[in-house]
């Protein structure tokens, strides 16, 4: 039997993994360190089928073919920040991208939707149970 399928926090920590990759990136190398990660061993087409992971993974392989090798100079506090600087700036970047991909959805659905003949107004009515929130 296979792998479950993949759950938003598994999502949430495969695209995570690739923010932080340093070093050669490979898929075999990958997956390993993913399975130890999350407890299950998955393929790439798997990963591939995820436009998050897909998006991450393709950063990730950018950066790392363009990043030149560091060398270990200097304070090490000050290394080690830098290293986590850079890995704070990878995961802004590609929560930028995905949250412009999100943006472009919510528009294409909004245009959909009004020629259907929904309002924006109506398209922004609460959820049937948020409306049901208890008072004390």
């Amino acid at each position: 039997m296979g792998a479950p399928k993949l759950t938003d926090k598994d999502i949430d920590k495969a695209v995570l993994l690739l923010d932080g990759w340093s070093g050669k990136l490979t898929w075999d190398r990958y997956l390993a360190v993913l399975a130890v990660e999350i407890g299950h061993t998955y393929t790439k087409v798997a990963m591939l089928r995820q436009p998050r992971i897909k998006a991450a993974w393709d950063l990730a392989k950018d950066r790392v073919h363009d990043s030149a090798p560091r060398g270990g100079y200097g304070n090490v506090a000050m290394s080690l920040s830098a290293e986590r600087i850079r890995e704070l700036e990878r995961r802004v970047e590609r929560l930028t991208l995905e949250n412009n991909q999100l943006l472009e959805q919510f528009v294409r659905w909004a245009h959909n939707a009004t020629r259907r003949g929904l309002s924006l107004t109506d398209l922004d009515k609460p959820l049937p149970f948020a409306e049901k929130k208890v008072t004390k």
